[in-house]
């Protein structure tokens, strides 16, 4: 998994139908392509999260209503404490979806602002919130 809940934060997902023939893997922030949901690129507007993925022949698969949670996921850069709060971007087209902490074009995350969010001057998974949701 890419990106997962934070221990003991609650969520809420909504079924929506999926790309034919695409496969989602459980983790992946997501978004939507000709009304379709697809797994999200750096370009991506807004997301969701797909906490449990679906295989390339299913039709549907679960995203997440809104922001109200915390993501886990590992950072490209080193993770700075001065930048709690700020709003960055994904990464990882094709490969593994990483948070590119240190670009805001898109600013589709927030940093985690906790105490816990991240270890400075690390790589170590940090926490995110979706900034701009798909729903």
């Amino acid at each position: 998994m890419d990106f997962k809940i934070k221990t003991g934060e609650k969520f809420r997902t909504v079924r929506c139908t999926k790309a034919a023939g695409v496969t989602i893997a459980a983790g992946r922030l997501v978004t939507l392509a000709s009304g379709l949901i697809v797994e999200a690129l750096t370009a991506s507007s807004r997301v969701a999260y797909a906490p449990n993925g679906a295989a390339s022949a299913d039709t549907e698969v679960d995203v997440t209503i809104g922001n109200d949670f915390t993501l886990v996921g590992t950072p490209e850069q080193n993770y700075v404490v001065t930048g709690k709060g700020a709003t960055c971007d994904i990464t990882g087209a094709g490969g593994a979806q990483t948070i590119k902490n240190t670009t805001q074009s898109t600013n589709v995350l927030r940093l985690g602002i906790s105490e816990s969010a991240g270890i400075a001057g690390t790589v170590t998974p940090i926490e995110v919130q979706i900034a701009l949701p798909l729903f």
